[in-house]
């Protein structure tokens, strides 16, 4: 059965890496992708805002706590792969406030921009 879980929580990785790449790096680049990069950044805000946290990472996180019960899953999804990587920590309510203004900025650009222009 773990090796159910570990796929699921991989899978979930790899959804939540190219949601992170759409809203950061590729749907406001590409026109083609903007009824997408919207969907998502709406989709995100309102996770945000109603949970206080991302659908996708407590999925992925939960999964992998029944993997290993004893592993400490608290942080956010980009909190805790930063701390993967780096060793360093950054702090949850930091990038919470940060995603959140990152969100509402990134969407208000894109329905100005492209209803506008």
């Amino acid at each position: 059965m773990k090796l159910v879980y570990r796929t699921a929580a991989e899978v979930i990785f790899l959804i939540h890496l190219g949601l992170v790449l759409l809203v950061v790096f590729f749907g406001w680049y590409f026109p083609s992708l903007w009824p997408w990069y919207t969907a998502a950044l709406v989709v995100t805000l309102i996770s945000d805002l109603a949970f206080g946290y991302c659908i996708l990472s407590k999925w992925e996180f939960d999964l992998r706590k029944k993997i290993n019960p004893q592993t400490n899953y608290d942080y956010t999804w980009a909190t805790h792969y930063t701390y993967k990587i780096t060793n360093h920590r950054i702090s949850n309510r930091f990038f919470e406030r940060m995603a959140t203004l990152f969100l509402v900025v990134s969407l208000a650009n894109s329905l100005y921009f492209h209803l506008l222009f």
